[in-house]
């Protein structure tokens, strides 16, 4: 697995598509796909609780207390480097990214279900309208609920760039691994499209 992304293409002014793994993102926060049962089994949220037991605690809790719904994400503020710690030999890292924050985004509500595209469009609002409050600065995310949601990213990708395109910070869309994507879906006449 490589560090560097595999690509990168410019959408609008803000937005990229990346090719690559999300979590060597340079970005400050990362967005994580989850459900709202407390469960990090597969995907994405299994390697963030695998590797960052202490966002996984984080994560439970904002499930219990209800602080995570179908459509707000929960923001954890976590102090530390992540490539440290995904690094075999962290100490070594002449420059290891910065303090990252975990942007815990319910992709869907129970774990066996798929994705609800109305929730993704939710969360999306939510981000729109509160990341300068809660201090993002730049954003990495997965295409929502398009690998184990069941989701079609000509559908997502457009949504997602609805939301998220001329909000003033980078964002990085990050495809979906398993299954390719036909060109005229990654264009930014489709993504945006009024």
């Amino acid at each position: 697995m490589s560090i560097l992304p595999r690509s990168r293409k410019r959408i609008g002014d803000n937005l990229s598509l990346v090719d690559g793994d999300l979590f060597f993102s340079r970005l400050q926060t990362l967005a994580i796909p989850v459900n709202l049962q407390s469960v990090m089994g597969k995907g994405l949220a299994l390697r963030t609780k695998q590797k960052f037991p202490d966002v996984y605690v984080a994560y439970q809790d904002a499930c219990r207390s209800r602080r995570i719904t179908a459509t707000k994400p929960y923001l954890y503020k976590r102090e530390g480097s992540v490539d440290e710690e995904l690094a075999d030999f962290g100490a070594d890292l002449a420059t290891p990214n910065a303090v990252k924050w975990f942007l815990l985004f319910a992709t869907k509500r129970k774990w066996r279900e798929n994705s609800r595209l109305e929730d993704i469009e939710g969360g999306l609002d939510w981000v729109q309208r509160n990341f300068k409050e809660q201090g993002i600065q730049s954003l990495a995310m997965p295409a929502l609920g398009c690998e184990l949601g069941g989701l079609d990213w000509k559908h997502v990708g457009p949504l997602m760039c609805k939301y998220l395109h001329g909000i003033g910070i980078p964002v990085a869309i990050y495809l979906p691994r398993e299954r390719s994507i036909p060109q005229e879906y990654l264009t930014e006449s489709h993504l945006l499209a009024p």
